[in-house]
């Protein structure tokens, strides 16, 4: 919420240097917004005699009432309240008396009533206590008797925008001091007001008047002497006409000579371009007027010389001028040595950079700069806020900032507030904001901050004074207890949380926010949490919302954390579990009623018989209310379902548990037994491939099959050299044989694994060099694997067998595997034997078959 207010919040100054003051004191209470923006919850009716439809807000302080087609007169509202808002009717006129009843009214808006064409003088005459009367909208509104607004004695601000008037005198003859005495604000914006003659204003002579804005009006006139009679004028809005700066010009020499000091000058959307008339400038140089608006102008570059030298201005806004380049010296305190609030926000400047700020500033708005287009992050340079020992708020909001650092916020000493939302800031370094002590209100709502990182203690130290902090849709899963970022923050009264991720939020995690006075974790992943939050931290906010999250019931730590929050002490905490999705039924519900009848005190069972939380299931009590179902428990036979389930629960959990002790027993066994089992598998392999694997392969087949090799030669790299040998004796003399080797023959890029099994299908025999390396290599121990299950597949009683047997030297007894022990006891194996070596390869030529 505190999102939405910062921007208007913003733009508060005040030249007696309290605006820090101001402003903090405004931001209390920014959890609760002001009632006019809230829904109309209170359903007041229709009124029998006018038709219209009217609504209220919860205190009723506010009434609206409406109806389109149906509205046709000016409605009787029997409740009292300090507003009345009548909009969007069909009522054409408006007469003396209707408006009698209503004498208890500070504020009263007629606005948007598209065929209202006459208010009858004398219609207001009742309601002396009125400060605020708004008559806008009203297109078909074209004039207004001078004796209108009589009886208005305490008439504060005047409102009468958008209408169809198109000649100020016809206006300010209605306005005399004798009928409005108490007059300080004019809104005529909006109107077809193309002139303004020296006489316009001069009915109003005397008047009390302090702002006037005639904003959007199509003026392209203005007299020199036409503001004169408003001697008391404090604030003049001419934004957004068709004015030159000689005009202007003109009538602000006048009233300066009159004595008329004016503080505030609106000259936004003027047309300016390139730079701001100098003349105009040097001339506003010498009134007194403290704040100028020059935004939505044009003035895409802001040179040294831009401005002459402005000893009043102490606020100067420059938003949205699509300024790409700010000089260095453009807001020098020699140029500008009472300047305090500095606005820069909506245009297309890349970054802050060194000596583009003025050191004697309180307020900076460097808002929603989207740079060029070959900008791609927004840029602070290393201790570009050095010299800002001044600066009390720094907006940076809606800037791709990509991330900050230890030396990015340094000089900042004295910072109240920094917004940083809806930047893009994914890294925050350690002791960023160590150099901020005293700040008090730190933004840092929609950023991607835990795309990369956790949320630490380090990133968050120095800010011991902080109040307020936001970290509304960041991305945050969970907070560390061990690293509590909020142990940092020990004076914190406004933690907001909303739209983020969060499945829980610990105690430990609060125990450091003793002064928490708002916590809001709506639109979160929250369930009910079954260990008390509040009354094990000692938190007690006063506000905490859990609106949106996935809470589908009230377990007991749930309720004693609301009944320890709703304790008399905290009369006015509000709790706040709306949009949840709570199960109607007896599982869910039964022990909440049970406890709340024996336990519960009577602010508790105030609190759920008035909650309007609803039911999300199941079908039968869904969007019906929570407290409806639990008063209702008794007639629901709950209690027979709680015993039923009671011996479920036993008859469920008892063959559970047996067979859980027995998957432990005989996970046991197998692991003790293990190497036996392995044995025991290896032996059932090999009876099953005897007996029921065979493949009818007849030894004449065996002749026929053509095959692409005679061996494939499975052997470990260390035996190399003796390979080579066997190349060289076999595949050199006659007879000759194709032998498979791996490192000449097997296709570069193909998978090794796949490789080995083709060769094999592809090869008469298979020749197992079998040695000290060959037993301990894991490839070769699965190659004679696949060699015995070859083996096995093709057996089938004749003598043809595809495994002949080489063993290099000593086998160590510890590295031979099951296959490897059983296959040297129960088959014929050549041995190498140096000494004899022609021998030896005789007899391997004949291993492949005597016919070959």
């Amino acid at each position: 919420m505190l999102c939405i207010l910062l921007p208007w919040l913003l733009v508060i100054f005040y030249a007696n240097g309290s605006m820090i003051d101001d402003f903090v004191a405004m931001t209390n209470d920014v959890s609760s917004p002001r009632e006019d923006y809230l829904a109309l919850p209170v359903e007041i009716g229709t009124d029998r005699k006018s038709g219209c439809i009217c609504r209220a807000t919860k205190s009723q302080k506010i009434i609206v009432c409406f109806g389109n087609y149906v509205c046709r007169r000016f409605p009787k509202v029997m409740k009292q309240s300090d507003a009345l808002k009548v909009r969007t009717t069909v009522i054409e006129r408006i007469l003396k008396g209707d408006l009698d009843e209503f004498s208890f009214l500070t504020v009263l808006e007629i606005d948007a009533n598209h065929k209202l064409t006459y208010i009858e003088p004398g219609t207001f005459r009742n309601l002396t206590k009125l400060q605020h009367l708004s008559i806008s909208y009203n297109t078909a509104l074209r004039a207004i008797d001078e004796h209108i607004f009589e009886g208005l004695g305490n008439l504060r601000n005047l409102t009468l925008v958008n209408n169809g008037f198109d000649n100020v005198l016809h206006l300010t003859v209605a306005m005399r001091p004798s009928i409005l005495p108490m007059l300080k604000a004019l809104d005529l914006s909006e109107n077809s007001l193309e002139l303004i003659n020296e006489d316009s204003f001069a009915p109003m002579e005397g008047t009390s008047l302090r702002k006037l804005d005639i904003n959007l009006c199509s003026l392209c006139y203005i007299h020199p002497n036409s503001f004169l009679p408003l001697k008391k004028l404090k604030e003049l809005y001419i934004g957004d006409n068709e004015l030159n700066s000689t005009l202007i010009g003109n009538f602000l020499m006048n009233m300066m000579n009159e004595s008329i000091n004016l503080t505030y000058l609106d000259l936004s959307g003027l047309g300016f371009r390139r730079q701001p008339p100098k003349e105009l400038l040097h001339v506003i140089a010498q009134t007194s007027i403290k704040k100028l608006n020059l935004a939505h102008n044009q003035f895409e570059s802001i040179n040294d010389d831009t401005f002459p030298r402005m000893v009043n201005i102490e606020l100067l806004d420059l938003r949205r001028v699509q300024a790409i380049y700010v000089g260095p010296y453009a807001f020098d305190p020699s140029k500008f040595p009472n300047l305090k609030a500095l606005f820069l926000g909506g245009n297309n400047l890349p970054g802050i950079h060194q000596k583009h700020l003025s050191t004697q500033l309180l307020l900076l708005d460097l808002s929603n700069n989207k740079g060029t287009h070959a900008t791609v992050f927004y840029e602070i340079d290393r201790d570009t806020f050095v010299q800002s020992t001044k600066l009390r708020i720094l907006n940076l909001a809606y800037n791709k900032i990509k991330s900050i650092f230890d030396y990015t916020f340094r000089g900042l000493e004295k910072l109240k507030l920094l917004n940083l939302e809806n930047g893009t800031i994914f890294f925050i370094g350690e002791g960023t904001f160590k150099s901020t002590k005293q700040l008090e209100v730190l933004n840092l709502a929609n950023n991607p901050l835990t795309a990369n990182q956790n949320l630490t203690c380090a990133q968050f130290e120095g800010l011991n004074y902080l109040r307020i902090f936001i970290l509304k849709n960041c991305g945050v899963k969970r907070f560390n207890d061990d690293d509590n970022l909020f142990e940092m923050m020990p004076n914190l009264t406004h933690l907001i949380l909303r739209n983020n991720q969060l499945f829980y939020i610990t105690a430990e995690t609060l125990k450091p926010l003793k002064n928490l006075q708002v916590l809001d974790l709506s639109e979160n992943l929250l369930i009910s949490w079954w260990r008390p939050l509040f009354l094990a931290s000692g938190v007690k906010p006063q506000q905490l919302l859990l609106t949106n999250n996935k809470i589908s019931h009230f377990s007991i730590s749930m309720i004693e954390d609301i009944s320890y929050l709703l304790e008399e002490s905290n009369s006015s905490t509000e709790i706040d579990l709306m949009d949840n999705v709570f199960v109607c039924d007896c599982s869910a519900m039964y022990k909440t009623y049970l406890w709340l009848e024996v336990n519960g005190s009577i602010i508790l069972k105030k609190y759920f018989e008035s909650s309007n939380f609803l039911c999300s299931s199941p079908d039968l009590w869904e969007d019906r209310r929570v407290a409806e179902y639990l008063t209702s428990v008794k007639s629901l036979n709950c209690l027979m379902y709680a015993k039923i389930s009671n011996v479920m629960v036993i008859v469920w959990t008892a063959p559970s548990l047996v067979t859980i002790v027995l998957i432990l027993l005989i996970g046991i066994l197998l692991y003790k037994y293990r190497v036996y089992i392995r044995y025991w598998i290896f032996l059932g392999k090999i009876a099953i491939g005897r007996k029921f694997i065979r493949r009818s392969v007849k030894a004449d087949d065996v002749e026929q099959k053509g095959y692409k090799y005679d061996a494939f030669i499975s052997y470990c790299f260390e035996d190399r050299d003796f390979v080579l040998d066997m190349i060289t004796y076999l595949e050199t003399y006659p007879p000759y044989l194709k032998l498979c080797v791996s490192e000449r023959d097997f296709e570069i890029g193909s998978f090794l694994s796949e490789a080995i099994l083709s060769s094999i299908n592809e090869s008469k025999y298979v020749v197992l060099l079998i040695s000290n390396n060959f037993a301990k290599s894991q490839w070769c121990r699965w190659e004679t694997q696949l060699a015995e299950y070859h083996r096995l597949f093709l057996e089938d009683g004749t003598s043809y067998d595809p495994l002949v047997l080489v063993r290099l030297g000593h086998v160590e007894k510890k590295y031979l595997t099951p296959t490897l022990k059983y296959l040297l006891k129960t088959k014929i194996y050549l041995s190498w034997d140096e000494n004899n070596s022609e021998e030896f390869w005789k007899k391997l030529r004949n291993a492949f078959g005597k016919k070959i």
